[in-house]
């Protein structure tokens, strides 16, 4: 009979133990819906928590003009794991606001997600959408044989190394609303450009990323793995030549990205930053205390004087 309460008493603390432990362990979704608002996404930080200035773009148009502030981040990340227990599958995505969209409709320059996957202060990688001319693709790109350490010695291999065809499922174009954007308020024209900023959301699938890195030696890659990233408008696939998020339109273009500003700070591909959030750690420590205490239940009949009372027995 006091097995039978005991029993009684665990299942409980286990089950409060799962919902300390759920919203934790359950930031990625089994897929990333490119229409989600960015509640569900994860903004994208830098260490001296610089956004990038308005109307700062190197040449173009204001379509190129990546913008944002302290209150609405300028470019976000999510991570849908495919619901399996692999780490190296799943689809990457990322969104980025930028300045308006002007006339025809739609994205026509190119947007890429540099990546130092193995934080050496070189880019190994390119995530992006290239609408410059008719390309219309998503794709990864090689960073070619320059050193990649800061603006002037970055090159890009214009032909992607993997291409997708962009759809309703993996690309996404459109205005920015309290619709996708619940925190934006009236905050829908951050360059005060007279038109309304868009967002750009684009995914790709990870293990794609995984192979790539794995073909430039970086092997052992995983959702978990620390990278940073340096992000950037062009207007064609082979530069970096229209704006440069976190800085201003007059800088160094020989300095390293580090002194620019520009590398976000250390993040996991998944949406995790290196030194967790409060909230999560909390959530942690909290589910691994009741499982301990759990644990102290399952023992009691093992020799262990555990927190029974032989009150909870019946005479």
């Amino acid at each position: 009979m006091l097995e039978t309460h005991t029993a009684r008493l665990r299942l409980p603390l286990f089950l409060l133990a799962a919902l300390c432990l759920a919203p934790a362990l359950l930031r990625a979704g089994a897929t990333v819906d490119v229409a989600s608002p960015t509640t569900s996404w994860t903004a994208i930080l830098y260490p001296n928590n610089s956004p990038d200035p308005s109307n700062d773009q190197q040449t173009g148009s204001s379509e190129g003009d990546i913008v944002g502030n302290a209150t609405h981040p300028s470019v976000y990340t999510a991570f849908g794991d495919a619901g399996t227990l692999s780490t190296t599958d799943g689809t990457i995505a990322f969104r980025i606001r930028v300045g308006a969209d002007t006339s025809p409709a739609g994205f026509k320059t190119a947007a890429f997600i540099g990546i130092d996957a193995n934080n050496d202060g070189a880019l190994d990688l390119f995530l992006g959408v290239n609408n410059s001319g008719s390309k219309d693709t998503i794709g990864i790109w090689d960073p070619g044989n320059g050193l990649n350490t800061s603006p002037n010695t970055t090159t890009i291999v214009s032909t992607p190394l993997v291409s997708y065809t962009q759809t309703a499922s993996n690309y996404r174009w459109e205005a920015v609303t309290t619709a996708n954007d619940p925190t934006v308020g009236t905050a829908t024209d951050l360059d005060g450009g007279g038109q309304n900023d868009f967002f750009l959301t684009f995914s790709i699938p990870f293990n794609d990323v995984v192979v790539q890195l794995a073909a430039k030696g970086i092997t052992g890659f995983t959702q978990n793995s620390t990278l940073s990233y340096v992000i950037s408008t062009a207007t064609q696939a082979n530069s970096l030549n229209q704006d440069l998020n976190g800085v201003g339109q007059a800088y160094d273009p020989a300095a390293s990205w580090s002194s620019l500003g520009v590398v976000s700070s250390p993040i996991s591909s998944s949406g995790i930053y290196a030194i967790p959030e409060p909230s999560i750690v909390l959530q942690f420590a909290t589910g691994a205390l009741i499982l301990a205490a759990c644990g102290g239940w399952a023992k009691t009949g093992s020799g262990r004087r555990g927190p029974r009372s032989v009150s909870l027995a019946k005479a």
